[in-house]
């Protein structure tokens, strides 16, 4: 617990960073949510649709707390203190552990502050009735970032370089992982993407079924090949298999 208790104080105590990826992804939620809302007319189908877009712009949180994450761990490699902190406590596996529950903490509440803003932002257009399937889908985001937090703290540690994990991160999410996912498609006829680490985020948060208006009820139709829990144990294995590398390289690897 005091371990925990030192890594909530360290991103606390660490104000440009936090503060710079607190305003940001509350600025993009909050426009995004404005956005969303505002475009809605006054039919009850048309604002639950405009709800469930209102809480999908909180995916975007993900990316934040995988920064957040793999800075929890790197800082204290980039500046030196990670040495005194292993000479505090030389069993590594106890800081890895403390750093990756706080990592997952954080990324909850980050996700879950933006998640409030843009439902009291997307009031003043549309009336506060949000349903159980809406209110699913906010935890689900919660729960996908809180689990992302993690994987960029297990990215970190097996790197245990700031820029090289946010870079390796970024390169793989957003160019490595679309074009190996159309690659294997286009040779096999399957989509294997949708098993990859950012497919199964966006499974677990829905964001990419369909969803269209009908004569009495918004229909929303799941484009993936599993469902909910598969995705949510899949998102699961993935920040668990990341965090156990993370956690080998730091108890194996030499102190820089």
């Amino acid at each position: 617990m005091r371990l925990f208790h030192a890594e909530l104080l360290k991103i606390r105590t660490a104000p440009r960073t936090t503060l710079g990826l607190v305003l940001g992804l509350l600025l993009l939620v909050g426009a995004g949510s404005a956005a969303a809302a505002s475009s809605a007319d006054s039919s009850p189908f048309a604002q639950e649709v405009a709800w469930r877009d209102v809480i999908s712009v909180a995916s975007i949180a993900a990316i934040f707390t995988l920064i957040l994450g793999i800075l929890v761990v790197t800082w204290e490699y980039r500046h030196g203190t990670i040495t005194q902190t292993y000479l505090a406590t030389p069993r590594r596996e106890r800081v890895i552990a403390a750093k990756y529950t706080a990592s997952f903490l954080a990324g909850g509440v980050l996700t879950a502050i933006a998640l409030a803003l843009g439902i009291v932002l997307a009031t003043f257009w549309i009336s506060f009735d949000l349903e159980r399937g809406q209110w699913e889908l906010a935890g689900r985001m919660v729960l996908g970032a809180a689990l992302w937090g993690v994987f960029g703290a297990g990215l970190g540690a097996a790197m245990q370089s700031q820029v090289g994990a946010i870079v390796t991160s970024f390169v793989w999410f957003l160019v490595a992982e679309p074009l190996l996912g159309l690659t294997i498609e286009a040779l096999t006829d399957y989509s294997i993407g949708d098993y990859f680490p950012g497919g199964v985020l966006e499974r677990l948060q829905d964001t990419g079924s369909g969803v269209e208006i009908g004569s009495e009820e918004v229909v929303t139709g799941p484009d993936y090949p599993y469902g909910l829990w598969a995705a949510a144990l899949l998102a699961v294995a993935y920040a668990a298999a990341l965090a156990v590398l993370g956690l080998v390289s730091a108890v194996r690897r030499d102190v820089p």
